[in-house]
């Protein structure tokens, strides 16, 4: 393996429970105020049963888990390293005879350990997968790495920054593209899952590289977060939801809005009339009623996944543009209300940007620290990008 060398504007800012926050005051904060998060309190009968409530509804929409996981059957070779960092390949079992290949950066200043560490699915790739996000390639696999100012590659960066990393292939991309098909053909998964969804097996696979991350002796168990870009951004918050594993998550420009006047959400599955990639792509085969009626209640809301993410460190990242169609505001908002009510207003945020649908260098500056703050970590390097000031 080589390396390739009407609504007001939220601005650039970061909107907490308890008032807004700019990059110093929380890069400060992550300097001053690191470690484990205070004991919190436990919540209510009334909110336990409203968690369970939402909890099962979005399992109703997704379909449920696995009940039971296979050993991981892990394997794993070292391969080239990236600018120094320790890079490995490797594949474990994620369910059935199902196998996910995935790349492990270990820094040198993560040993001896025990350090943070991260899953970092991919965003939407034209067939590159992890290979992106680890900087080997752009959105194809054949294509240079993006520059800092478009980069995809936050498994890198932040290795760089001293975590270690694990980016795995989602299925339909990379080297998860079955025989035959597009990248992100979903029939095959259907057809081994017909009462599943790829937007929960996406999720599930994050848990399971959680699971590889643990066996780890580098790593702090205590100190994996999620984060993902587009794709990487709904599939991370979606796995801390349903996982309470992960201390902390990051969604940025995740698509946390549902979309009825499109098929987006829930494309037909007809082997007859094969639409091309990505177009046969569907997320939730039980969102196709609210589709085809909108004006069927939907009984799940993305707000939803952020309660059930609570009282665990969250932070919601999007452009302003996304902000305002998706209402993630009030989707924060309605979340933070259960933040509150378990004393833990200051772990959720959101942070806006201009431009479009991006993980521009400020967004992955403000995100990082604070990650940071939350997974106690001090930065390896003053930069993310090598000849870059950040």
């Amino acid at each position: 393996m080589s390396m390739h060398q009407g609504k007001p504007s939220f601005g650039r800012r970061t909107l907490l429970a308890g008032g807004i926050a700019g990059v110093g005051a929380l890069a400060a904060a992550a300097e001053t105020d690191a470690g484990p998060q205070d004991e919190t309190p436990s919540p209510s009968p009334a909110l336990s049963e409203k968690l369970a409530d939402i909890k099962q509804a979005w399992l109703d929409m997704i379909g449920p888990f696995p009940s039971e996981k296979p050993t991981l059957e892990l394997q794993m070779q070292r391969v080239d390293d990236i600018e120094g960092i320790e890079c490995h390949y490797l594949t474990f079992l994620s369910e059935g005879d199902d196998r996910v290949p995935a790349y492990l950066l270990i820094p040198e200043t993560a040993r001896p350990g025990p350090s943070p560490a991260l899953v970092c699915p991919h965003p939407t790739s034209a067939g590159a997968g992890k290979a992106q996000c680890v900087g080997l390639t752009g959105r194809a696999p054949e294509d240079p790495p993006l520059p800092p100012e478009q980069s995809r590659a936050y498994g890198l960066e932040l290795a760089r920054w001293g975590y270690v990393t694990i980016s795995i292939d989602l299925f339909g991309d990379g080297e998860r593209i079955p025989e035959g098909h597009t990248r992100y053909d979903s029939e095959p998964f259907y057809a081994r899952h017909p009462e599943w969804s790829t937007f929960g097996k996406n999720a599930w696979d994050c848990m399971r590289a959680l699971d590889v991350l643990e066996t780890l002796d580098v790593v702090d168990t205590g100190r994996i977060g999620c984060i993902g870009h587009s794709l990487g951004g709904h599939t991370s918050l979606c796995a801390a939801a349903f996982d309470d594993r992960f201390a902390a998550a990051l969604s940025n420009c995740g698509m946390l809005g549902w979309v009825r006047d499109t098929d987006h959400w829930s494309r037909p599955q007809d082997p007859n009339n094969k639409r091309g990639p990505v177009s046969d792509y569907c997320y939730i085969p039980n969102f196709r009623p609210y589709i085809e009626d909108p004006e069927k209640p939907i009984p799940c809301d993305f707000d939803g996944l952020m309660m059930l993410t609570a009282p665990r460190p969250l932070m919601i990242q999007s452009s302003e543009g996304e902000f305002e169609t998706q209402e993630t505001p009030e989707r924060v908002l309605r979340a933070q209300e259960v933040y509150h009510a378990f004393g833990a207003a200051d772990r959720m945020g959101m942070f806006s940007f201009p431009g479009g649908h991006n993980f521009p260098p400020g967004a992955k500056r403000f995100g990082f620290a604070w990650l940071d703050r939350w997974l106690a970590h001090t930065p390896a390097v003053p930069t993310i990008w090598p000849g870059h000031i950040v």
